[in-house]
């Protein structure tokens, strides 16, 4: 099960300590920014000097000048809540609070933790702390 919960201002060091002191890891430890990419592409400088060390085989009008070029695409920040558990329905709220400003923060707990760790979320001020 996952507890999840949204940081108002993104400051999870309180956060990070009570789970430390509890002696829980902080490896099942997910935060999600709101600076974090929507697709989480990736980009790369495509120009004359991928052909050479030296700069290349310049064509005017059409190589000659640098431009950004999108590799690849990762999963979505839909996608990417999903993976934390979050039901389909309760998606759209998590990106709606991650838009305003709100760090998503989520703890991936064993059965015998659940209450212990959605006692520290609640403890460290974050908000909407929710059990899925």
């Amino acid at each position: 099960m996952v507890i999840t919960g949204l940081s108002p201002d993104g400051d999870t060091s309180a956060l990070r300590s009570a789970l430390t002191e509890a002696g829980l890891s902080l490896d099942p430890l997910q935060v999600i920014q709101p600076g974090d990419s929507d697709e989480s592409v990736a980009h790369g400088i495509a120009g004359a000097e991928i052909l050479t060390s030296d700069g290349g085989a310049g064509v005017p009008g059409i190589n000659t000048g640098n431009r950004r070029v999108v590799f690849f695409r990762n999963e979505s920040m839909s996608d990417r809540l999903g993976d934390l558990e979050i039901p389909d329905s309760e998606v759209d709220n998590y990106i709606e609070a991650l838009q305003r400003g709100r760090t998503v923060v989520a703890y991936f707990a064993k059965p015998d933790t659940l209450e212990q760790v959605e006692a520290i979320f609640r403890n460290a001020q974050l908000l909407n702390v929710r059990r899925y």
